[in-house]
């Protein structure tokens, strides 16, 4: 090979090494971006999380007061108030001296 040769196949060498790393580091940008594992993929995630510890969080909250409620009906700690309540409700009892008023939304809640 002649000197000229090889300056030009050196050039094309170096020229192709480029375009190869250039193409590397794109392929690697756009995936740390946008891949399955990306950015933008963990920002998804996050948001996720969030609504379901929000969710979670009611739901334990709603869970503390039924227990609570169920504590003030059990033989040890019975809270009378309570069992009047639960059994008003349950068996339809009324004083006669109360009056009562019927709504749509109170009977189908129960």
């Amino acid at each position: 090979m002649r000197v000229s040769e090889q300056r030009q196949h050196k050039s094309i060498s170096q020229f192709l090494a480029t375009f190869i790393s250039f193409g590397l580091f794109f392929y690697f940008a756009y995936h740390l971006m946008h891949g399955d594992r990306g950015y933008f993929a963990w920002k998804g995630l996050q948001q996720k999380l969030t609504v379901a510890e929000t969710q979670y969080d009611a739901k334990l909250a709603e869970r503390q007061a039924l227990e609570n409620r169920v504590k003030l009906l059990r033989p040890d700690s019975l809270d009378l108030d309570m069992l009047d309540e639960r059994a008003r409700v349950v068996l339809g009892f009324v004083k006669p001296d109360e009056r009562v008023v019927v709504s749509p939304a109170a009977s189908s809640s129960n």
